[in-house]
């Protein structure tokens, strides 16, 4: 059984500011990089997920390692062909920093994703939140 302390907690949890529990500074990616350079970005930064941009550095949204992988499973030896951009979701999942954790967990349910980037005002990211950066705010 929670306590009050624990309920209070979790009461204010939804409402939070998604810049607070946000990794800031993400990895980022071309989106006309390969996954090939995507996925050796991912393994020399031990990251499933990585922040993509486009030439102008703005967020075009955001790769996992299982869309890699999908990618690779429906035709082996693309990795190094296929561009970043062949595999993201559209529009990309983003949300403002302003935004709330609720809504940052809604868009990554509503979209099917378990990461999502969160960009400023100029659509340059800021940073990125992930399910597990979620169930860990959930535990604390």
């Amino acid at each position: 059984m929670p306590t009050t302390s624990d309920s209070a907690h979790a009461v204010g949890l939804p409402q939070r500011a998604v810049r607070e529990v946000m990794s800031g500074h993400p990895v980022q990616v071309a989106a006309s990089s390969t996954l090939e350079d995507a996925l050796a970005t991912m393994a020399g930064a031990k990251l499933r997920h990585l922040v993509v941009v486009d030439g102008a550095g703005r967020c075009a949204g955001v790769i996992s390692d299982r869309a890699i992988v999908a990618a690779w499973a429906a035709e082996p030896g693309c990795l190094s062909a296929r561009r970043v951009s062949s595999v993201l979701d559209s529009p990309p999942a983003a949300v403002d920093v302003d935004a709330t954790v609720v809504d940052a967990a809604r868009l990554m349910c509503g979209a099917h994703v378990d990461a999502v980037a969160v960009v400023d005002r100029r659509g340059c990211a800021a940073g990125i939140v992930t399910g597990s950066d979620l169930v860990s705010l959930l535990t604390r």
